[in-house]
């Protein structure tokens, strides 16, 4: 037979008494009655301490269920009022030396482009992007310049009121403006385009 090399270990036998949680015993509901009261007061601290933060969370997980919802019809209503603005403007000017083509291509549903040769010319993209609508666009005076110079880009961010109307908020600026139509945002970007 071969020969252990650790010798063997003897089982010691632990005799435990489990507290009877009825509580008959001395002292037994007691410390029951402690661990209870530590969980409530731990409770109790956890509501205190994170309720404003779970609040808030909540409220904006509401928020951004609002602008995912409601962002896209109000950027559908957007384009339709530039191309109903941008039609308006170029019957206005039928037979004026300033008249020049402005098109309005769609690119993607959620991005569209809008360009002019002359007096003024533009090159614009309007893009829709979960909770920001972008403008980027180049300007200028006379014919046609190059696109690529001198961009500009305009960001307005999709806001909640307090009782849940949608609204976009220009994103820069010390005195940011608002915009709780698509039929105020047009009048915006048409202003920024046309103007001279």
């Amino acid at each position: 037979m071969a020969k252990r090399l650790f010798p063997p270990r003897r089982r010691q036998t632990l005799n435990i008494h489990i507290a009877s949680l009825s509580g008959e015993a001395t002292g037994e509901g007691a410390t029951v009655s402690m661990a209870k009261e530590w969980i409530e007061n731990l409770a109790q601290d956890i509501k205190q301490k994170s309720h404003e933060a779970a609040e808030q969370y909540g409220r904006s997980q509401h928020q951004a269920g609002i602008i995912t919802t409601q962002g896209k019809p109000f950027f559908t209503t957007l384009v339709l009022t530039l191309e109903q603005d941008i039609t308006e403007i170029k019957r206005q000017l039928q037979g004026d030396v300033t008249a020049s083509d402005t098109t309005i291509q769609t690119i993607k549903p959620a991005e569209i482009k809008l360009t002019r040769s002359r007096f003024p010319w533009f090159d614009a993209l309007i893009t829709h992007q979960d909770s920001v609508i972008l403008l980027d666009y180049a300007k200028g005076l006379g014919i046609a310049g190059d696109p690529a110079i001198d961009r500009k880009t305009r960001h307005f961010a999709f806001q909640v009121t307090d009782d849940d109307a949608l609204y976009l908020q220009d994103s820069f600026g010390d005195n940011p403006k608002r915009f709780h139509q698509p039929e105020d945002l047009s009048r915006q970007i048409v202003q920024i385009l046309f103007e001279v």
